[in-house]
């Protein structure tokens, strides 16, 4: 069976084939490509993604366990690799040690395997759709652990990489300064530079402008790399892009989109309660 076919064959429920049906729908040339990229975007910067230094791990898998979660992320059945997933944790392993200890390393074999032509194009575009699946299914246990309180009123907003309008992000960035948020404002940098650092950062809320729909794919890679990198972050998107496309907010897999600023502040400030509620809950 062609890389085409198996490709058809992705559910078109995950983000990364979601990702797809934009590219389609725009008229895009090549698709499989574009789906590449994403696959690449998550793969690379998990396997790449460093272990912190001095940082109390526990106990990680040993190498059968990795090669099983590897062979799980291409499984026929996509609910092997959730469930390994979930037993770890269940079994006392921490959201980090889960990431670096087991996802990552599972994540950097399938990486190899990828260059050793042992597996497909279409097999690591669904790994990578799993991988991802994985991490937002965990983004309540990164954030739980890594929230010691609940946070002030704090995000960081940025434009999608190709966007040249800064007026509106700017000056929704100064209204919400106005009502007592803290928010930093990043303009005019790349793709690689911008996920670097709000990497750095790790901030729990991003706001993302954009104002065409020729950014969605651009504006879906962004989002991808976020939440590798930010597993435990809350993305609204915001601009003129939002008017554009009823379907956005599933199309990019964003949390909330926001065509106006009360929009944009309803939304963050929901937000804010729900970790408010979180963290009293936790005690």
């Amino acid at each position: 069976m062609s890389d085409e076919s198996e490709l058809i064959r992705v559910e078109m429920g995950h983000p990364v084939a979601r990702a797809r049906t934009v590219l389609e729908r725009r008229g895009a040339d090549l698709p499989e490509m574009a789906l590449k990229a994403l696959a690449r975007e998550v793969i690379l910067r998990i396997a790449k993604k460093p272990v912190k230094p001095g940082e109390p791990r526990g106990v990680c898998p040993d190498e059968a366990a990795v090669a099983a979660l590897c062979d799980a992320l291409v499984s026929p059945d996509e609910q092997i690799a959730p469930d390994l997933v979930r037993a770890s944790r269940l079994s006392g392993m921490s959201a980090d040690t889960l990431y670096f200890g087991f996802i990552a390393k599972a994540v950097a074999l399938l990486g190899t395997r990828w260059e050793r032509d042992e597996l497909t194009v279409s097999d690591v575009i669904i790994g990578a759709g799993r991988v991802y699946g994985i991490l937002r299914e965990l983004r309540t246990v990164f954030l739980t652990e890594r929230m010691p309180h609940a946070p002030g009123a704090t995000a960081v907003f940025a434009q999608v990489p190709g966007e040249i309008h800064t007026i509106g992000v700017t000056m929704a960035a100064d209204a919400l300064r106005r009502k007592g948020w803290e928010i930093d404002l990043r303009l005019g940098l790349n793709h690689d530079a911008l996920v670097s650092e709000i990497g750095r950062m790790q901030p729990t809320m991003v706001g993302l402008s954009a104002s065409t729909r020729q950014q969605t794919f651009a504006l879906a890679r962004l989002i991808v790399a976020l939440r590798v990198c930010c597993p435990q972050v809350w993305i609204l998107v915001a601009g003129q892009i939002v008017q554009q496309d009823s379907h956005l907010r599933d199309l990019v897999d964003a949390d909330a989109v926001a065509g106006t600023l009360d929009e944009a502040f309803a939304a963050l400030s929901g937000h804010l309660n729900e970790l408010a509620e979180m963290a009293q809950r936790r005690g």
